[in-house]
């Protein structure tokens, strides 16, 4: 649009410099807008809702080559068998969602982490762990899943080792350098972790985890992670005491080539079970409301600002929740949010929500002399 709009003016101007006596003003020329900005420039609007019931407790992925966003499993209530086992699929040109045949083994997909990454030369949505609705055990499994082909595959030579008891989900993962991280987990009705765990694909077929030296400074599950730069930032996440998950505004940086922890500005809201994302604009993070301690769960969209060590807000989504399904296209800035709890979180909804940043073009006014 915006180069059919420079390209209009550019005719204009052609057409009036073409006028007997005529020429443009050299003083008014025509501008175009080229840089979104997305605090003041972008927006949150409402999509095709999830097709089902509900979705919770969904790890959402954008799949690049196809340019469209995948709910991986979740459910759709808090009820024994209620767990989707097909990956949804959502195309944001058509605002439709599909069910793709392709399918998990069982019902233990709720509360997984993952990511994109490349196996030799080809790409696959990768989701660790996972457990099934009103159940008390997880799964160490490792699924990949080819949109483009629409299979999964189960990697059974390289289970996550972190869930030998089979009581463990993980807490929080990013992609960074083509490797999966897995921070922290949750040790069912116990508590949390402090581990790191590494997944690197390029590696032989049975050794592909590696237990990292650094460890969380404090236990955590259900943690925000996004890769921005040279890092992984950890920002927000869930304590345990006394059988209650409370909202952490923990804040940290994780360099997975020195593998350090580092803290960073606290979170000045405290979230979890919720996503971050970071943005292509300023490669500042983005923490999606999120949050189960009142007066979460929220739609504030606290940003992290890592060049300054600060925090500012974006535009809030309109329907505060947690657990959601959320990711982002990092070539544009797009963020879809979908599904979660309500805010008294024991409804999940079908809510879908896209952000956008909308590029104003400005044609300067020019004169004829």
């Amino acid at each position: 649009m915006r180069k059919i709009l420079a390209l209009a003016a550019a005719v204009v101007l052609t057409l009036v410099a073409a006028l007997p006596g005529a020429a443009a003003s050299p003083a008014s020329p025509v501008k175009v807008q080229g840089v979104c900005n997305p605090y003041t420039q972008g927006s949150w609007a409402t999509r095709a809702p999830f097709p089902l019931a509900g979705l919770v407790r969904s790890w959402g992925v954008f799949f690049p080559d196809n340019g469209r966003f995948y709910a991986m499993g979740g459910r759709t209530a808090d009820t024994a068998g209620s767990n989707i086992l097909n990956p949804r699929e959502y195309d944001p040109v058509a605002n439709n969602w599909a069910t793709k045949t392709a399918t998990f083994a069982d019902g233990q997909v709720n509360n997984m982490v993952g990511g994109v990454l490349t196996f030799g030369a080809t790409r696959f949505i990768v989701v660790v762990g996972g457990s099934a609705a009103a159940a008390t055990t997880a799964t160490s499994e490792v699924r990949q899943y080819d949109p483009l082909t629409d299979t999964m595959t189960t990697l059974t030579l390289d289970p996550w080792p972190q869930n030998a008891g089979g009581v463990t989900l993980p807490g929080g993962g990013a992609v960074f350098g083509n490797k999966l991280y897995v921070f922290g987990g949750f040790q069912i009705n116990v508590g949390m972790l402090t581990t790191i765990w590494e997944f690197d694909p390029a590696a032989a077929a049975g050794s592909r985890w590696t237990l990292k030296t650094a460890i969380l400074p404090t236990p955590l599950g259900y943690i925000p992670a996004a890769t921005s730069g040279s890092f992984i930032y950890l920002l927000g996440g869930s304590t345990f005491a006394a059988a209650v998950l409370t909202d952490s505004n923990s804040a940290l940086r994780y360099d997975p080539v020195a593998d350090t922890i580092t803290p960073v500005a606290a979170l000045p809201r405290a979230t979890g079970e919720t996503r971050a994302v970071a943005q292509p604009f300023d490669g500042s993070i983005w923490v999606l409301g999120g949050g189960r301690t009142a007066p979460n769960p929220s739609n504030q969209v606290d940003v992290y600002l890592p060049g300054t060590n600060t925090w500012m807000t974006a535009p809030p989504f309109a329907t505060p929740r947690r657990n959601l399904a959320a990711d982002i296209d990092p070539s544009v800035g797009r963020i879809w949010a979908t599904g979660g709890y309500d805010t008294g979180g024991l409804t999940p909804l079908v809510v879908n929500e896209e952000f956008n940043c909308v590029v104003p073009v400005e044609l300067m006014s020019f004169g004829v002399e």
